[in-house]
């Protein structure tokens, strides 16, 4: 594999061309990322058993094939230039593909099935559904929680097949631009509606409606900050769309675990789309509807645009879509 040479196009002082293009091995780039971890060539050295005189004369090819310094040598150690900065993003890149290719040679032929999503309950509890259908296909699968702009950099950049998002009503002009922008197209399910989610310990949980005074008083947990879905945006309105509070938001959160466990053990609300609700295995209860001005979340998946499913990722979207069309409480738009 460290026969493999790679064109790495790299940005430094402005050229004619404004790139310069360069033939990079990869034990150069290697040799190169150890060195900036450790600070020192010789410990460097160390921890890729060989000696220092290689280390320098990697680094030193390295740099005549870039054009640039990449270090500054000081008695002390070595620090990274600007240009140095600079190499070391895109070699991290570079290494992290050569990792996913040798791990893609070592699987075979053996299927895989790569999905990325927002953090849902629901969603999981779909995932094992499809897992145990087809269970003796010896189907493989990868799933990843993110964020809707990381599953976006996440499908563009085949590591995944599908990725599921849920993305505000109010959100889709500048959603679409992303997706324009990263060759993606998004494949809408459902509409959701906006719902409070009382924790289980919270006086009021039993109730099927909440007042202004006591909307004011909620503290909530939320997801993550995701410039595509409800945190940034939320307010509660009242049916004439005057806003009655904004959100005291005393938790935040990645991980639908943690969501799950707070909501059926402390005082906590949460608002999100009834992505929670309509699931006999549901975990979270004592859903409220909100009445919200453009407050619907859209749901549904992204792939890379004009390409065709393989055949694990297209059954997979096909039973998310045919799970959602028989679920009372659903319905696709």
């Amino acid at each position: 594999m460290n026969s493999i040479i790679l064109h790495l196009c790299l940005r430094f002082v402005p050229t004619k061309d404004e790139e310069i293009k360069a033939m990079v091995d990869l034990k150069q780039l290697n040799y190169f990322m150890v060195c900036t971890d450790v600070g020192s060539f010789s410990e460097a050295a160390k921890i890729l058993y060989t000696t220092q005189s290689n280390v320098s004369k990697a680094i030193k090819a390295l740099e005549k094939s870039v054009g640039a310094t990449l270090f500054v040598r000081q008695a002390r150690g070595i620090t990274l230039t600007a240009q140095g900065k600079h190499v070391y993003k895109y070699a991290c890149k570079i290494m992290d593909e050569v990792g996913a290719l040798k791990d893609f040679s070592r699987t075979g032929e053996v299927e895989w099935l790569n999905i990325s999503c927002n953090p849902s309950s629901w969603f999981a509890n779909r995932f094992v559904e499809f897992y145990n259908l087809h269970y003796e296909e010896n189907i493989h699968c990868q799933i990843y929680n993110a964020s809707v702009a990381n599953i976006m950099k996440r499908v563009r950049d085949y590591k995944d097949d599908l990725g599921y998002v849920y993305v505000m009503d109010s959100q889709k002009a500048a959603f679409q631009y992303a997706l324009t922008r990263n060759n993606l197209e998004f494949v809408p399910l459902i509409h959701v509606d906006a719902i409070l989610y009382l924790g289980q310990k919270h006086p009021l949980y039993h109730k099927d409606s909440i007042d202004q005074t006591e909307l004011r008083k909620l503290r909530f947990i939320q997801s993550y900050q995701d410039e595509f879905t409800e945190n940034n945006f939320w307010t509660v309105k009242d049916g004439k769309g005057q806003i009655l509070t904004q959100m005291d938001v005393a938790v935040v959160t990645n991980s639908d675990y943690i969501m799950e466990r707070m909501l059926t053990n402390s005082r906590l609300a949460n608002i999100s789309g009834s992505y929670l609700s309509n699931d006999d295995n549901q975990v979270v209860t004592g859903e409220i509807p909100l009445v919200q001005e453009d407050s619907q979340v859209i749901f549904g998946y992204l792939k890379r645009e004009g390409e065709v499913l393989g055949e694990a990722a297209q059954a997979f979207a096909s039973y998310i879509e045919s799970t959602l069309t028989e679920q009372s409480g659903y319905i696709k738009k």
